[in-house]
């Protein structure tokens, strides 16, 4: 068996920068995925993709790719990058002030709730926090995205699912009230729903696949929430994804991606082993 670091290298380009085996161009979130990787593996951060970051950065945000427009997913990878590397973001004032008036304009949340965790996963990053103003609106939206399952939705009105649960509980954490912390736990149920009995973790109860995502949110929303868990269970069927490349997946042929979920999930897994709930 190929190591994952091998596989990791397989995935660069002529120029250095990492490109994720469905894609045909260098991203900022390939570099992420693959330095979150090497970060795991104490291997630090290369000078192409410092400036590959560096390059995608327009105003106060970043891009996914070059020459794309600037997104809050691509941000918060940027962010993620120097991050990892302790490098001090560049005029992170003006990230704030980007981020914060496109997560919320006329007195709303006017992204989705994938945009809002990418949002304040870069405001945490810049050590910001939300105005009560606003706190009060993220708040508003995180209600409306939760179902009568307790579970949360891209958006209101859409079914809930693991993936978007675990955005409200992060959010909700880190908005930090005595409430916040017990609308997040409210969540219990639904994420154990999710648990197929197998070592799986499916996308919602009604899904009966699940991938190393749907594995990696469950299990980060879990450890939050500090539920009692067959951690052993979801280890083994995780190791039991990986590739002869090195990588992981639930199918022939690794991807980035799939091969952090699984590494964040079988460390998450790991440590939960060692200690009671």
């Amino acid at each position: 068996m190929t190591d994952i670091l091998t596989f990791v290298e397989s995935c660069r380009g002529s120029d250095g920068l990492l490109v994720e085996t469905d894609e045909s161009a260098p991203s900022l979130e390939a570099a992420r995925f693959g330095a979150e990787i090497r970060a795991m593996r104490g291997i630090g951060l290369t000078r192409p993709e410092l400036e590959f970051a560096s390059a995608a950065r327009t105003g106060g945000a970043y891009a996914m790719f070059r020459d794309g427009a600037p997104s809050l997913g691509a941000t918060y990878y940027a962010l993620r990058l120097y991050q990892l590397a302790g490098v001090t973001v560049p005029d992170s004032g003006a990230v704030v002030r980007w981020v914060d008036a496109a997560l919320i304009a006329g007195g709303r949340v006017v992204v989705d709730l994938d945009d809002l965790f990418y949002g304040v996963r870069s405001l945490i990053i810049l050590g910001a926090r939300p105005d009560p103003d606003s706190a009060a609106e993220i708040r508003a939206f995180l209600r409306a995205c939760t179902g009568d399952d307790r579970g949360c939705a891209l958006l209101p009105g859409r079914p809930s699912d693991i993936e978007r649960t675990y955005c409200s509980v992060a959010i909700r954490h880190w908005l930090g009230t005595e409430d916040d912390h017990a609308d997040a736990q409210a969540s219990a149920p639904f994420v154990a729903s999710c648990d197929d009995g197998f070592g799986h973790i499916r996308m919602r109860p009604s899904q009966a696949d699940w991938s190393l995502a749907s594995a990696y949110w469950g299990a980060r929303t879990a450890q939050l929430l500090n539920l009692a868990w067959d951690w052993a269970g979801l280890h083994a069927a995780v190791q039991r994804c990986a590739q002869p490349d090195g990588g992981f997946s639930t199918n022939p042929g690794s991807t980035l991606w799939e091969s952090y979920c699984a590494l964040r999930v079988m460390n998450i897994a790991a440590s939960r082993q060692e200690q009671p709930v």
